[in-house]
């Protein structure tokens, strides 16, 4: 016998317990066990140790249990938090894009109107475009801010975070 054959017979073992073998695996496994004493030796002593981990019982204590429960508690917050401030980033986006889209729309429509009546000269009305454009963008960025949280996201957020009745707590 080769130094691969007793590789995959160790192998082999260690899979027995947790997962199917193929029966060729299986059946070749069981015929090297038997011509040899060294692997079926391990294969022995790889199942009592398996039969002696399985015989005790591990058990957390109350503190573990307690402080993995708070930890868990805490990062779901944090990722309703995540979702709750990427859902209002995407809703300020769109709200600034179509908002600037509206904007340059109606500066389209009534900015030639409105500069020819006017008089005023095509350096003023195309920077007046960009200001127009950018406006919205800008005033939505200000708003946010003097209200860093905003009342939309404090509700937003109770609403994610309130336990639901008969729940675990």
């Amino acid at each position: 016998m080769t130094e691969r054959d007793h590789d995959r017979a160790i192998e082999l073992i260690a899979r027995r317990g947790t997962e199917d073998l193929s029966s060729a695996d299986s059946t070749w496994l069981e015929s090297h066990l038997q011509a040899c004493r060294q692997c079926a030796d391990y294969a022995a002593d790889f199942e009592k140790a398996g039969q002696l981990l399985r015989s005790v019982t591990v058990t957390a204590t109350a503190s573990l249990v307690t402080a993995t429960q708070a930890r868990v508690r805490a990062r779901a917050i944090d990722l309703q938090e995540q979702h709750a401030r990427a859902v209002l980033i995407a809703l300020s986006f769109c709200i600034g894009v179509l908002s600037s889209t509206f904007s340059a729309w109606l500066w389209w429509k009534f900015g030639g109107w409105v500069a020819e009546r006017l008089g005023l000269s095509s350096a003023i009305v195309e920077p007046g475009v960009l200001f127009f454009l950018i406006l919205p963008a800008l005033v939505i960025a200000v708003l946010m801010l003097v209200f860093p949280r905003p009342l939309l996201e404090e509700t937003f957020l109770a609403s994610l975070v309130r336990e639901r009745p008969g729940g675990n707590q």
